[in-house]
């Protein structure tokens, strides 16, 4: 459930909106409840999304509103989205591109129009652009020493690996996170701490001219061919540097505050393979694996969206 008044989300501890102080009425709490429930009941943001989705939702014609911070003074974006001078410098030093609102407006609504006249550059991309960019293609493995590097991806969990190369000349962007992972255990005893701190991974996308969907690079999971550096970590870090002189390189993702969901547990497999992997361990609670991977591809995808749409403007970023 969001906000009426800025769209984000409703924090269900007050009865104002956390983020502009807008009112929240009763039913604006009571639906927020009910949205927060189905969210402790899903297992999957797919799930999750085939639960929210009715004929109302279906109607409705998503925009994300984007501003440069950029492209205009403190003051004027202080004002025009109405947000302290603090806050707006925040903005100016957190990122370039700063998402103001998902809309359901119509092109060229008020609230772009109204963000436009008060001198601010306005970038909305349709949420049609969006979506295709928000699964991913895995990378299995990457061979960096190969001119140009030569991938093996899988595209279609159900189809076998392809190789493609990653010609550099065909990057658009890079787009890479931390990622806090938690283990949680659903019924937590009342003694001794109920979750574990797991160690911070990092993801890396991968925008290419003219696909819609990026590669992914997790160095829990993807592997490095050949004679190279210690770890699968320190080649990513390289290769990311290599590639960040042909493509712009966005990691303001460090700054927005995470947002744990339900996630895939990274050492899952290895688990598997231990030698007591099939015994049953009695009553001891189900645990469950926390992270922000679905904010960062969301956070990816619009991003690489408004790439998308400044190219085709013919004024890339």
């Amino acid at each position: 459930m969001q906000c009426p008044a800025c769209a984000r989300p409703i924090a269900m501890a007050r009865a104002n909106c956390v983020y502009c102080g807008a009112a929240l009425s009763p039913a604006d709490l009571e639906e927020a409840s009910r949205a927060a429930q189905r969210v402790l009941q899903t297992k999957s943001l797919a799930n999750l999304e085939a639960m929210a989705g009715g004929p109302a939702q279906e109607s409705l014609s998503r925009r994300y509103v984007v501003i440069d911070t950029r492209a205009a003074q403190v003051e004027t974006i202080a004002i025009a989205c109405g947000v302290s001078s603090w806050e707006a410098r925040q903005w100016q030093a957190a990122s370039r591109y700063r998402l103001v609102r998902i809309s359901t407006e119509a092109a060229d609504g008020p609230l772009e129009a109204s963000l436009r006249a008060q001198g601010l550059r306005v970038l909305a991309v349709p949420d049609e652009t969006v979506v295709r960019s928000r699964n991913p293609i895995p990378l299995e493995s990457i061979d960096p020493l190969a001119d140009p590097p030569q991938c093996t991806l899988r595209e279609d969990p159900e189809a076998p690996p392809s190789r493609r190369a990653l010609r550099e000349g065909d990057l658009a962007l890079i787009v890479s996170a931390s990622i806090r992972r938690e283990r949680v255990k659903d019924e937590a005893p009342r003694r001794g701490p109920a979750d574990t701190r797991l160690e911070d991974a990092w993801l890396v996308h991968l925008h290419f001219k003219g696909e819609p969907r990026p590669w992914e690079i997790d160095p829990l999971r993807t592997a490095y061919e050949g004679v190279g550096l210690a770890s699968a970590y320190m080649q990513t870090v390289d290769l990311v540097r290599r590639l960040s002189a042909a493509a712009p390189h966005d990691d303001a993702f460090k700054n927005v505050v995470p947002a744990l969901s339900p996630g895939a547990d990274p050492l899952g497999g290895l688990e598997s393979l231990a030698p007591d992997a099939g015994k049953k361990k009695g009553k001891e609670p189900k645990v469950v694996v926390l992270d922000n991977v679905a904010q960062f591809r969301e956070y990816s995808a619009w991003r690489g969206a408004i790439e998308f749409v400044q190219r085709e403007a013919g004024n890339p970023a």
